[in-house]
């Protein structure tokens, strides 16, 4: 069984990939990119890539 690329999920949602933590889904919060203040395109917290997560661009 092959493991999923957990590298751009939240810390919640990496660990709920395991079946004894799937609801932690839930407390993921980031759902969407947060941009570093005053700056052109860089991002502060990049959004969860869980694929539980809906994503629509700005």
């Amino acid at each position: 069984m092959a493991t999923p690329d957990t590298s751009g999920m939240s810390a919640e949602c990496a660990l709920a990939q395991r079946p004894e933590y799937k609801d932690l889904h839930r407390q993921c919060r980031q759902t969407k990119d947060v941009p570093l203040p005053h700056s052109s395109g860089i991002l502060l917290v990049r959004r969860c890539t869980c694929p539980h997560h809906r994503y629509t661009p700005a």
